[in-house]
Order: structure tokens, then sequence, then C-alpha cells
């Protein structure tokens, strides 16, 4: 077989240009990326939660530390306020009477009016002022009265203008010590050689009257104020007109005074009535003022009985009020109550142990309860604990409502003096 050449089969020619060349692509390098975990020291999420942003957890740091500290201040500046309701009883008297013990007060003052001295005449007046006496003898008083003497180391003499009651000596902090009062003295002569200054007085005032016995040593007395007022001659003095007028202004001056003083020193719980005391005035000397002007001096003594208001309160109540419970309560006077004593004379007033006083018209009954012991009862407990608590008082007080400071505040304070307490009329 012959053999066939294939002639027409040449292999193609080719350029380094049809060779194809693989181009390898460069490696892109990320840049790492930044682990805010490990910077913030915030624990990294598992699983398929996206990572909380960090920003977002310190700023809710910040709130709910914000919030610690506000409750914490409003805590230690937190207040309760109780709102108390009392209870009371009116009660009413148609000539009721009481026999009531008492205790009496007295007060004195002095006062004067300066007024211009028109007319002249022949003064023959004697000196004036206040001694301090002292009773160094015993703890038992001493009464010296009226006209008493007392004298000076020159020999002058004066007198008492009234009897008065010198307290004995009493023991203070181991010491024995001299009791005392304040007293007038008039010269036992008139004249301006009685006048007398705190700063000539040379050693103390003794009593003749103790003169041989062991009381002269232990009694003496001491100058106040100056002896002064004492005349013998012409002396520009006030007409009767104008001395009346001043004497009467002076009093009702002195005894606004000593009616207030009367209700500001009572004791607590005890009661003053109206017509319970007396004012007495007597007429000091003059005191010259000037050439031309006087001062009128006037002297005022209120003598009162003085009622205790618990022990009246407990009397009124076991007559008025049905099925009185026997709790502690106290007598409210009003201004519809009138009252008179039953003895016809008040100088008979100050000789018994106790007084027969009719009761006319209203006053009230009030149960008295502890607010330290309320105090002390709620401190430092829950809000929640009130009713329990104070339920113990429920038969003292009508009602009690109770409040806070803030308002979200939930437990009382522990300081007592942050638990307020007020009473409603």
């Amino acid at each position: 077989m012959p053999r066939k050449v294939i002639n027409d089969i040449t292999p193609k020619r080719m350029s380094i240009r049809d060779v194809p060349i693989s181009r390898e692509k460069k490696p892109v390098i990320a840049k790492p990326a930044v682990d805010y975990h490990e910077r913030y020291d915030i624990p990294k999420v598992r699983g398929n939660r996206r990572p909380v942003n960090p920003k977002f957890v310190i700023w809710l740091i910040a709130i709910v530390a914000l919030l610690a500290l506000f409750f914490g201040v409003s805590l230690i500046f937190s207040r309760a306020t109780l709102t108390i309701t009392p209870k009371v009883e009116t009660v009413t008297f148609n000539n009721d009477t009481y026999s009531l013990p008492f205790e009496v007060l007295k007060l004195n003052k002095e006062d004067g009016m300066t007024v211009e001295a028109t007319e002249e005449k022949e003064a023959n007046q004697k000196a004036s002022g206040k001694i301090i006496i002292y009773n160094g003898y015993s703890s038992a008083s001493q009464r010296l009265i009226n006209n008493t003497r007392f004298e000076t180391a020159d020999g002058k003499i004066y007198r008492l203008n009234s009897s008065v009651d010198v307290p004995g000596t009493k023991v203070v902090s181991g010491k024995t010590v001299p009791g005392s009062v304040e007293a007038t003295v008039f010269a036992d002569q008139p004249g301006d050689s009685y006048n007398l200054r705190l700063s000539d007085l040379k050693g103390d005032f003794k009593i003749p009257g103790f003169k041989g016995s062991p009381r002269y040593n232990s009694f003496y007395a001491l100058l106040k104020t100056d002896i002064a007022g004492g005349l013998v001659g012409k002396q520009r003095i006030v007409a009767d007109t104008v001395r009346a007028t001043a004497i009467e202004a002076t009093k009702a001056a002195l005894k606004e005074n000593l009616v207030k003083e009367l209700y500001a020193v009572k004791p607590d719980n005890y009661l003053v009535f109206p017509n319970s005391y007396t004012i007495t005035f007597s007429s000091l000397p003059d005191s010259i003022v000037s050439d031309s002007k006087v001062k009128i001096n006037v002297r005022g003594e209120l003598n009162s009985v003085v009622f205790n208001s618990l022990k009246l309160a407990d009397l009124v109540a076991a007559k008025k009020v049905a099925n009185f419970d026997n709790l502690a309560v106290n007598f409210i006077s009003t201004d519809d109550l009138r009252t008179s004593f039953v003895a016809k004379d008040q100088v008979s007033l100050w000789k018994n142990s106790a007084i027969d006083l009719r009761f006319t018209g209203n006053a009230k009954i009030k149960w008295l309860y502890d607010t330290a012991e309320i105090k002390k009862d709620l401190a430092g407990e829950k809000a929640s604990d009130a009713v329990r608590i104070l339920s113990k008082y429920k038969e003292q007080v009508k009602s009690i409502v109770v409040s806070f400071s803030p308002v979200w505040t939930r437990y009382f304070p522990d300081d007592l003096s942050k638990i307020k307490v007020i009473e409603l009329d």
C-alpha cells in the first residue's frame, strides 16, 4: 500500500505575543481591626449578637451612678411630717362648782410718768431707794414688819415702807447661800442729807432691832439703787390735776404689764382666770428730772391664784364626759367660759388650801399624747408600718396623717429632728 504523504499540514508558527501569560493578583493586606474589647476591657460577645457600643455603656454607667447619687442624697435630706388632729370634747357648765387646789403667784412692778412741774411750794420730803435684805441666820424665812429700821455705818436710819418676808438660807453646790429679798426704804428724817449714792455707802446696812442677838450679824442689807429725793426747802411741784392724770395713766400701764407678765411666768399646764388676781397700787416719791420736770412714780403689786389644768381636767372629765377612759387629759378654757369664786370676799381666797370655783359656759377637754414618744416609735421604720405603729394612739388622737419629702421616701428618718409634728386646732 503506497504511503500517504501529508504535505498540506504544517504547524502554525506562534509568536511570543500569542503565548498567554498567567497574571497573578497582588494580595491585598487588610489593616488589622481595632479590638475595642481589649482596649476598654469589655467582655467579648459570643455568638451572633452584635457587639455593644462602648459609648453607650459609658453613658449607661454614668446615668446609673447619677441616679444612685440622687436617691442617696434624697435619703439624707428626707423628712416626715405628722399632721395630728387631737381628740377633743366640748363640755358645758351651768353654774357647776368645783373645789380646786391652787397656788399663788406674786408680782410687782414700778413705773412712772414725767410731767412738767408748774408750781412751787415748801418741801419737806424724805429720801427713798431700794435695798436688798439678806438672811444668813437660818433656813427659816424671817418676816420684817413695816417701819423696821436699817442703819448705815455713820448712823443714818432708813425704814421699810411695808412688811417683807426674807427667805431663809439654802444649799447650792454644797455651799450655804443666804436668802434675799428686795425692798424699798425711806429716810427716817426729811432732807437731802439722807440722799445716798451707791458709791457713797461704806459697809452694810444693819438692823438695830436685832442688836444683842445672833441675828444682828446674820441679817444685813446692801444698797441696790441710789437713795434720793430728800429735800427741805422750796420745790417745784406738779399741779393736782396733772398729777392725778399721770397716776391713772401709770396705773393702767402697770396693770397691762403685770397681767402680761403673769401669763408669761405662770407654770406650764396652769390656768389663770380673768378674775383670779388682784392688783394694788401705791404711790412712790417723785423723782426730780430737772428744774422744771418731775417723774410721778407708782408701784403695782399683783397677787394671783393659779390652777393646775390637768387636775381640773380630771375632775371635769369624770363628771362631764360619758364613759371617760381615765386617760391623761387637759382643760382648755374658751372665750365662752365664765368663772366666779364662791367666797364673797377675796381676802378669804388666800386662807384655804382649796377654792370653790363656779363655771358657766363651755370649755374643752383635750386628750394628751406624747409627741416625743410617737417620733421615737416611727424613727427608722417603714412607711408601710405606720398604720400598725400608730394604732396604739387611736384612743388619744382623732387622726394622724403622714407625708414624706421627697414623696418617694418610704422610710421614716432615724433622726428625730427630721420628723415634724403639726397639730390641728
